[in-house]
């Protein structure tokens, strides 16, 4: 059998990859009804029916799907053995939450470009989970959660606590935790467990003066950025707030109460892991994560 061109096999990837003819014609720079001939005329060349046609979108057929499994590993270690074959400087794109990316992760990128002045690092922030098998623009992503990623090439990196923060000098202002204005996160994917003020005043047996916080943000930093303010406590992750502690930015407020949190885990494809800029920044990642659980004061729990 005469095997279908480069070109056509490509146009095919795209589709099965984003499971729509105008997303690949875009992606690929030509006409949703040229990717429909040359898908077409792919399906005439193997006798075979790839998609199934819907008014909205297609559908892999149970060919399709086997076939894009191959075509998917195939143009990534292409792509990825052509530029590793460069000597053109490489970018490296990291999918992060907003909060990690600001608090933790970009303070740290000048020092990874440094030990490896051929690589430059991307940081891409959303709230919103990026598919790694549909979006390869994205190497690697840092995800927030339970720590379970079935299908992917994934390592713990850090396993929260939870605890109570405030500027110094709103601290030595505060006269009783009564009086405190408190702030948390309220986060908007219901995925998420929330870990509330209920939750740390029950276990450092300390009484509300209303069963709702003061003030909720959607997102961490916004909470952080309230503390640093002076607005009042915040009950935030201790890894995040790590490097303004250690500033003397923010301070603890009872520093023998913290929660358990969830886990950040560096997640990747199995094409992508093999890479060299991957593996180089896994590595680093890794060794920025143990320094970051070790090299600083831990809040120690009641429980």
């Amino acid at each position: 059998m005469r095997l279908p061109s480069a070109s056509a096999l490509r146009v095919f990837d795209a589709a099965a990859r984003l499971g729509s003819f105008k997303a690949a014609a875009a992606e690929l720079g030509v006409s949703p009804t040229a990717v429909s001939h040359r898908i077409r005329s792919l399906e005439d060349q193997l006798g075979l029916a790839l998609f199934v046609r819907k008014t909205r979108k297609v559908e892999l057929t149970e060919a399709g799907t086997t076939l894009a499994a191959a075509t998917s590993v195939a143009f990534q270690r292409i792509g990825d053995a052509l530029e590793e074959l460069t000597l053109v400087e490489r970018t490296l794109t990291v999918s992060a939450t907003p909060a990690f990316a600001a608090l933790w992760l970009v303070p740290r990128i000048d020092a990874f470009e440094a030990r490896h002045p051929d690589i430059r690092v991307h940081v891409d922030t959303s709230t919103a989970t990026v598919d790694l098998a549909r979006d390869r623009r994205v190497d690697v992503a840092i995800r927030y959660g339970r720590g379970s990623y079935p299908g992917f090439v994934a390592e713990t990196l850090f396993t929260e606590r939870v605890a109570a923060f405030g500027a110094p000098d709103y601290l030595e202002r505060l006269p009783s935790f009564e009086a405190a204005t408190l702030i948390d996160t309220r986060w908007r994917s219901a995925a998420l467990p929330a870990i509330t003020w209920s939750d740390w005043c029950a276990l450092a047996e300390e009484t509300r003066r209303r069963e709702t916080p003061d003030r909720r943000f959607d997102q961490e930093q916004h909470v952080i950025q309230a503390g640093l303010a002076g607005q009042g406590l915040i009950l935030v992750s201790t890894l995040l707030v790590e490097d303004l502690v250690a500033r003397g930015w923010l301070r603890p407020y009872r520093p023998d109460i913290s929660l358990p949190g969830l886990t950040y885990a560096s997640v990747t494809t199995g094409a992508r892991a093999g890479v060299l800029k991957v593996r180089r920044f896994l590595s680093w990642l890794a060794g920025q994560s143990a320094q970051s659980v070790h090299g600083h004061p831990s809040i120690r729990s009641k429980s």
